[in-house]
């Protein structure tokens, strides 16, 4: 056993395991560690850490927009140099794609286990910790802004909308470009149809990705601050 995957296991509930899984992004493969059994480490959560903010491991799942993210990332070409943000990066499949095409990548999230898992991922792949953020959409810190900012599937509770938007649009400066990838959830169409009236332009993209072995359809919002 490895020491990242010793590491990682401690870090998990006594009983469950990382593992490191090798995902096709289109024309790259990304090595990521995931937990092993996210189903299981759901069924385990402590009602008592749910009431305090709904926290749902939700982080520990993969998601098929971001399998959507990376492999469009991985179909457009280099993006050595670039600074880039994930936001809500999860276990950080975006992000770490972004890493492998040459973006220099902060890793962000309310969860610091999933902060953790993408900083062991880069790891993994890149011999040093990723750059990581604990961050809360609803106090984003000041003086925070980059020229890429990704988020793959983070819209899918109402309570956030707000502050996502207002979160994104402090990270970006004019000129900057907001990929936002998700699976055609209703609820995030509003709010990001509105940005187009708050000084950004939007090109909205139909990406395929392979996911667990099947064809995926997902939606990724490319905006552009003007």
């Amino acid at each position: 056993m490895s020491e990242i995957e010793q590491r990682l296991n401690a870090r998990l509930p006594k009983g469950h395991r990382a593992e490191l899984r090798h995902l096709n992004c289109g024309p790259i493969e990304v090595p990521l560690w995931c937990v092993a059994d996210p189903a299981a480490l759901s069924d385990a959560l402590d009602p008592a850490e749910f009431e305090k903010d709904e926290r749902f491991p939700y982080w520990a799942e993969l998601w098929p927009a971001s399998a959507g993210m990376a492999t469009y990332l991985a179909e457009h070409g280099r993006l050595d140099g670039v600074k880039a943000i994930e936001l809500g990066c999860g276990l950080a499949l975006a992000g770490m794609a972004a890493s492998f095409l040459g973006a220099d990548v902060l890793y962000t999230d309310f969860e610091p286990d999933a902060l953790f898992f993408a900083e062991q991922s880069h790891l993994q792949n890149f011999g040093q910790p990723g750059k990581t953020l604990l961050l809360d959409w609803r106090d984003p810190p000041e003086n925070l802004q980059c020229e890429l900012v990704l988020a793959a599937d983070v819209l899918y509770e109402r309570r956030f909308l707000d502050p996502f938007i207002q979160t994104l649009k402090k990270l970006l400066p004019n000129g900057g470009t907001a990929l936002v990838s998700e699976p055609g959830r209703m609820i995030a169409a509003s709010p990001l149809k509105r940005l187009e009236s708050e000084g950004f332009d939007r090109e909205l993209i139909a990406q395929t990705c392979i996911f667990e072995g099947q064809e995926k359809d997902i939606w990724i919002h490319k905006f552009t601050r003007l």
